[in-house]
């Protein structure tokens, strides 16, 4: 966790404390830039502690073949998480799973890979209160390369019937359930992105707050992805990673790269709108008489 938390603070201030810098140093600030810039930092911190720490499971059951089933409560907004609970088979290195969850009027399946390289090295700890465990029921924080845990958003509510249609592999010994808060909406997130891109981009282009459009939307995409790309408490380094390169080339190369254009544009037009006091139109040549 603390890993993870700190990439997330280099990667903001990589993009944040530059573009605060350029807002500094101009004659006159927009007092909507400073604005700006503290919405679309807080956007990823948000989104980041909501994945990181989605707060106790309000249920949680274990499931260790196929047919097994187990019943979960969901409330509106709320994921299922599910965490591996490794094998000591060291010779196993990952199971495939399939989830199918059914409740009144809903059913999807979801399917997942349990990934793990070596049992060594570093405590075994239990999610549910912290505490170390050992046997084969116990799970630890993933490496790069690993995949150890996963987090499916359930977009309805009630009781759920969630049974195992699919199971392969030794690798987990079990699968622990658990019913957590959900992330935000995957649509207010990319609407504040959005948002967030066409501030930027007027500041840019029409109050000269140079680079700030790419820079905010980069923040603020940062964010939205998040949650698509598989960060849970376990598996956290890679997917902020990952969610960090892909905010950098929409933000730096998409919505920079128009306000780019925009500013060329709009400066054309304004040099073919003005035309200097100084300099009036010629009269035509007169002709000589013969």
């Amino acid at each position: 966790m603390t890993l993870s938390l700190l990439l997330l603070a280099v990667i903001i201030a990589v993009i944040a404390i530059p573009a605060a810098q350029r807002i500094n140093d101009m004659a006159e600030t927009p007092k909507l830039a400073w604005l700006l810039v503290l919405a679309s930092v807080a956007i990823p911190v948000w989104v980041a502690l909501s994945v990181l720490q989605p707060g106790p499971a309000l249920s949680s059951a274990a499931v260790a073949k196929n047919r097994d089933m187990v019943q979960l409560e969901f409330p509106p907004g709320h994921s299922l998480m599910v965490t591996a609970m490794l094998s000591d088979d060291e010779e196993a290195p990952k199971t495939s799973y399939a989830l199918r969850v059914q409740g009144d009027g809903y059913a999807q399946n979801y399917t997942g890979t349990v990934k793990k390289k070596d049992s060594g090295g570093g405590p075994d700890v239990d999610l549910v209160d912290g505490q170390g465990v050992t046997d084969s029921e116990r799970s630890r924080s993933g490496r790069v390369g690993e995949d150890l845990q996963e987090r499916y958003d359930v977009p309805a509510s009630g009781l759920m019937d969630v049974s195992v249609i699919n199971w392969q592999g030794q690798a987990a010994a079990a699968l622990r359930l658990e019913v957590v808060k959900g992330p935000p909406s995957i649509w207010l997130l990319w609407g504040l992105a959005g948002l967030i891109s066409l501030i930027g981009l007027y500041l840019d282009v029409w109050e000269g707050c140079d680079k700030l459009a790419g820079d905010m939307a980069a923040l603020a995409v940062y964010g939205a992805l998040m949650p698509q790309a598989g960060i849970t408490p376990l598996d956290s380094l890679t997917g902020l990673a990952f969610a960090g390169l892909g905010a950098l080339l929409v933000g730096q190369f998409a919505v920079g790269a128009l306000a780019w254009l925009a500013q060329k544009y709009r400066g054309s037009m304004v040099a073919t709108i003005e035309e200097p006091e100084d300099e009036q139109p010629r009269p035509p040549p007169r002709k000589r008489r013969r």
